[in-house]
């Protein structure tokens, strides 16, 4: 668990301000993901409502429509003279263009719904993903919380996943056809020289290595667009050279 003692010894002379704030972005990305996937169950809810109550009045709206124009052929046959046999008929045409305009208008929003399904799933998806990483990670008794969120990203932009089902379950499986989970990636990840970067105590030191990996995947945190005062931190305390250039790419 990161804490106020824990960022105390491994980022010394932090201050009260920096601590506080490295404590604000970390809770902000553990509880992240329950607030998200929350927020996407009821949006996905209130979507499959809408849907419903869409579906319902577009066949109200049909089986009135049908009726009418029963009712219409009905005074078409039973017409006794061609102008009133003409106004009944224009009266159906009339009908069915107002149906024609109601059916357009119902394929435009149903197609504006399928949109918006298609984006909270996607959300859903990433949502799970995370949650997954986050599940493996638990595992990994001496990882570093300070570093979670950087190896997040890492772990993403260099494995893709397909959301399958098997043998009943979903899961999340390497789309490079070794049929791994997110689980069995990230702890062959952190085996390696590269991986143990991520964790507490490791055997890397603050070498090349450890350098290497934040000059792999971190973007400037420095910058406006990605200011991170965690990553700023430990690239302060892994690599100062690397904090001085990424300080002066982004204009401190």
């Amino acid at each position: 668990m990161l804490n106020k003692e824990f960022i105390t010894g491994i980022f010394e002379g932090a201050t009260e301000d920096q601590i506080a704030n490295v404590l604000k972005e970390y809770d902000s990305d553990v509880t992240g993901l329950k607030v998200n996937r929350d927020q996407i169950l009821s949006e996905s809810k209130g979507h499959k409502e809408k849907l419903e109550k869409l579906t319902t009045d577009y066949g109200v709206k049909e089986a009135d429509f049908q009726k009418q124009i029963e009712e219409l052929k009905k005074q078409i046959e039973a017409s006794g003279s061609a102008d009133a046999k003409a106004y009944y008929e224009a009266e159906v045409k009339k009908a069915q263009g107002m149906y024609a305009a109601q059916l357009d208008d119902n394929a435009k929003k149903l197609a504006a719904m399928e949109e918006e399904r298609g984006e909270l799933y996607n959300e859903y998806v990433n949502v799970l993903k995370n949650v997954e990483l986050e599940k493996a990670a638990e595992k990994i008794s001496n990882l570093d919380p300070a570093k979670k969120a950087i190896l997040r990203d890492l772990f993403f932009s260099r494995n893709q996943f397909d959301f399958v089902t098997t043998d009943g379950e979903k899961k999340f499986l390497s789309k490079d056809g070794s049929y791994k989970n997110v689980n069995d990636i990230l702890l062959s990840f952190v085996s390696t020289d590269e991986g143990k970067f991520f964790l507490l105590n490791n055997n890397t030191g603050s070498g090349a290595t450890g350098s290497g990996s934040v000059k792999t995947f971190t973007n400037n945190p420095w910058k406006k667009e990605t200011l991170n005062l965690t990553e700023q931190m430990i690239l302060l305390k892994e690599n100062p050279t690397l904090a001085t250039q990424l300080k002066t790419q982004a204009g401190n």
